[in-house]
């Protein structure tokens, strides 16, 4: 909880280090599909006996200019408004030969000038697309560059943009939309109010591998062309549009979402199609590129509509300059707001968390294991549904201690739905600040925690609960029960089969050495970066090297004042023989008898780990993969500082 002082360029080493420059590069289809298309562009003009004089916009590495260079445009401009890898395409450039072949332009596409150019430009090579196509001004970039910069019968690649939506039912989706009504053994439940049943989110995009789904997703609609974009001609590229179609259910079913993805046209003829579909909407014959740059996308309707098979029913899709939403009645044509607080407060995965029926039975079951009308509760967690449950099953009191103002606001109203004011007390101070009297002078006899935390980011991070306990000690009742009572955070090697490559160097690319760029990343990363950054595991497939191995313990019963430092090195056997490029590590939180896991649900002989779907797990990844044998042994140092509750990891 503590702040951190950085150097004062951090904020340009960290975007650099976490930058998906290297993801693009390793994707072999996105490249060689825009060095195809180049191709074709400058023959086209070459035909027309044109001088070819191309503009690349946000340049990156230079890649896309290198290419048009080597298909021969004849001249090449290239422009970058981000400082760092400006200054790294132009070491590139150098490195490769063109030094004298391509101008750099160090600005913003909308800064750039005539004069800066020489003159208007006839072929337009772009890579300005995000999941939502237009998110990172697209529309902007090209109205401006066709306005100012390029000839009017110029060529674009890409030429247009295809974007498709598919209606769908999905539990796991729906689940991360709103909070369901939780049913409780004494014939009582948590009731959530009508609202957060009727706004679909907006403008909050969920971004996933929707891949990964497809054994629970059921498509309602065959997939529907929703929107074109033009990028090869001006004034082609509408700010604001909206279309309306009528689509027949193909299955019956309930309508949890819309799944987005687009395909680029990459040549002006057609020919040469990137398609971002997700798996069940492609040849099945034809290998599915990974991609973490373009995933797709998931909107929300504003209510889960139900449809027979054969029913006909209208899809309404909507965009402005950066941005899309979509559903099945009419909407409003500005961008609409959640209107009822849950998806401003919560992320997508914690909703789903808060939803998720074996995380609520095994709370609700503590709960009525030592819940008495006698107790006096304390829940202490960043927007939970604890200190309802605790209420509901008739504790004596409950106090709730959320040191998150939007959390506890949230909560806040949820107890007020549920009209239990007059059993919860909102505790509405810092754990060091509170008195006996806040407490009614009661003494506290069971204090329970998810344990959830809104500002961290790993699994073992979520421990302020612990030294909230330090503070309220004289509070406890002599007997109090403590949950959860442990933590043990765990490793396991790994091989992904792709997640890697995200942080993998990238060296050559299409026949051009990046091997400058892979060193910027390497030295941003190793300056602003620890070694273990938060991921969702379930989302990348991923086989064990070695059985989960317990790295690290903390005894909650015991107070921080009372733990040692720690400094000690643990190996991890390998059990198999494979390429090790990851590091997987999570907490498992221990309540009596039950493990809470937000990592490894279970591993089965095939050796494919299955991963908690509503927590990231920790990662680490390697530069370089390596290859391992069965029975040799991964040496890791493991640090934990009870002073602020930072761990460390460090693979050796």
């Amino acid at each position: 909880m503590d702040w951190i002082v950085q150097d004062e360029n951090y904020d340009y080493i960290q975007e650099i280090a976490r930058s998906g420059y290297g993801d693009m590069l390793h994707d072999k289809d996105r490249n060689e599909k825009y060095y195809k298309a180049i191709g074709q562009a400058v023959k086209l003009l070459k035909e027309q006996n044109k001088q070819v004089r191309s503009l690349d916009i946000g340049t990156g590495t230079g890649l896309l200019s290198m290419m048009a260079a080597t298909m021969g445009a004849d001249v090449v401009t290239a422009c970058e408004a981000f400082s760092p890898m400006a200054a790294c395409a132009q070491k590139v450039i150098e490195v490769n030969g063109f030094k004298d072949k391509i101008k750099l332009i160090p600005k913003r596409s909308t800064d750039v000038t005539l004069d800066d150019i020489g003159e208007r430009a006839n072929l337009l090579v772009t890579e300005l697309f995000d999941t939502e196509l237009i998110g990172e001004g697209a529309i902007g970039s090209y109205t401006d560059a066709h306005a100012r910069l390029m000839e009017d019968d110029c060529i674009a690649v890409p030429s247009s943009g295809l974007m498709y939506i598919q209606a769908i039912q999905c539990d796991f989706l729906a689940s991360c939309n709103s909070l369901q009504t939780v049913e409780l053994p004494n014939n009582t439940a948590v009731s959530m109010p009508k609202s957060l049943g009727t706004c679909s989110g907006a403008p909050l995009l969920h971004d996933l591998q929707v891949d990964e789904l497809c054994a629970e997703i059921r498509p309602l609609s065959s997939p529907v062309q929703v929107f074109k974009f033009d990028f090869g001609r001006k004034n082609a590229l509408p700010k604001h549009e909206q279309t309306q179609h009528n689509v027949t259910a193909i299955e019956g079913g309930r309508v949890d979402a819309f799944v987005m993805w687009w395909d680029l046209k990459m040549d002006p003829l057609g020919e040469i199609i990137l398609s971002c579909a997700p798996c069940w909407n492609r040849d099945s014959s034809a290998p599915i590129p990974w991609r973490d740059h373009w995933m797709q996308a998931v909107y929300y309707p504003t209510l889960c509509r139900e449809i027979e098979k054969g029913d006909n029913f209208t899809l309404y899709s909507y965009h402005d300059e950066y941005s899309l939403w979509f559903d099945t009645q009419p909407t409003q044509r500005i961008l609409p707001s959640c209107t009822c607080g849950l998806h401003v407060t919560f992320s997508r995965n914690r909703i789903g968390q808060l939803n998720e029926y074996t995380r609520n039975t095994l709370f609700i079951n503590l709960l009525q294991k030592h819940i008495t009308k006698d107790t006096v509760c304390l829940v202490i967690s960043d927007g939970s549904l604890l200190p309802l449950m605790a209420a509901r099953l008739e504790a004596k009191k409950v106090f709730y201690l959320d040191c998150n103002h939007a959390t506890r606001k949230f909560v806040k109203e949820l107890i007020r739905h549920d009209n239990l004011e007059d059993k919860i007390v909102l505790l509405d101070k810092s754990a060091e600040d509170i008195l006996p009297e806040d407490l009614l002078n009661l003494k506290i006899d069971l204090v329970i925690a998810e344990p959830f935390l809104q500002a961290a980011l790993l699994p073992w991070e979520h421990l302020y609960f612990w030294y909230a306990l330090h503070y309220l000690k004289s509070l406890l009742s002599e007997n109090v029960v403590i949950l959860p009572e442990s933590m043990t955070v765990k490793a396991m090697a790994v091989q992904f089969r792709d997640l890697h490559k995200i942080r993998a160097p990238v060296g050559i690319c299409e026949g051009f050495d990046i091997s400058e760029f892979d060193q910027l990343i390497k030295i941003s990363s190793d300056s602003s970066d620890d070694s273990v950054e938060p991921q969702p595991l379930w989302e990348y497939p991923s086989e064990a090297l070695s059985s989960p191995t317990s790295i690290a313990f903390l005894d909650f019963t015991k107070s921080p004042e009372n733990t040692q430092q720690l400094q000690y090195s643990v190996d991890i056997m390998h059990s198999r023989d494979g390429v090790l490029n990851g590091l997987a590590l999570w907490a498992e939180y221990k309540f009596g008898q039950d493990v809470l896991s937000t990592g490894l649900i279970y591993d089965d002989q095939s050796h494919v780990p299955k991963w908690d779907k509503f927590s990231k797990q920790g990662v680490i990844l390697y530069h370089n993969a390596k290859a391992v044998k069965k029975d040799t042994k991964l040496n890791m140092l493991v640090t934990f500082n009870p002073e602020n509750g930072d761990f460390c990891f460090k693979v050796e």
